[in-house]
């Protein structure tokens, strides 16, 4: 295990919109942290985690539904097709929920936890789910996929996160 300790970072910490490291090696200390991610995920209730959410500057994903487990290295989509509209909350952004436009259709490319190479091709809510993770390694927040029309309609709702993330940030010192 590793000996960071991982919270989940809320909107407007600045690692969120950092670009995550590429991973050169997959090793027991990734694989910790997936196991990490997994645990800090289910405790809060997401189906997906980005690295970078729990306070890690690498690109690793975990993500959890129904029918699926998914522990990806360096992912990124080769390509994708068709609109889906869709409600997607965020845990960085606790409470937040708004449609966004996404591709119905994707290609992946990534490793597994084993450092194998895997690509594969999925739709509708797992190929959002992914996107969604994979923007979050980018630096890209569901925020950023919505008009500025629909921002201005909930930026009381992003003053209020940005409330109790500071008060939060108080009570840990």
């Amino acid at each position: 295990m590793s000996k960071i300790k991982l919270k989940i970072y809320t909107w407007p910490e600045k690692i969120l919109r950092k670009k995550c490291k590429r991973v050169k090696k997959v090793d027991d200390k990734i694989r910790g942290f997936f196991d990490e991610m997994l645990s800090l995920m289910r405790v809060n209730a997401g189906v997906g985690l980005a690295a970078n959410q729990a306070g890690l500057d690498l690109k690793l994903i975990v993500i959890e539904t129904n029918e699926e487990l998914l522990k990806l290295v360096n992912p990124r989509i080769v390509k994708g097709e068709g609109k889906l509209k869709i409600i997607e909350g965020c845990l960085s952004f606790p409470g937040l929920e708004i449609e966004v436009a996404r591709q119905n259709k994707i290609w992946v490319e990534a490793l597994n936890e084993r450092g194998e190479a895997v690509n594969f091709e999925t739709q509708g809510v797992l190929a959002i789910i992914l996107q969604h993770e994979i923007d979050h390694l980018n630096g890209v927040l569901f925020i950023d996929r919505i008009p500025a029309w629909r921002k201005l309609k909930i930026l009381p709702r992003l003053r209020a996160i940005k409330k109790i993330n500071k008060n939060k940030s108080l009570l840990d010192v």
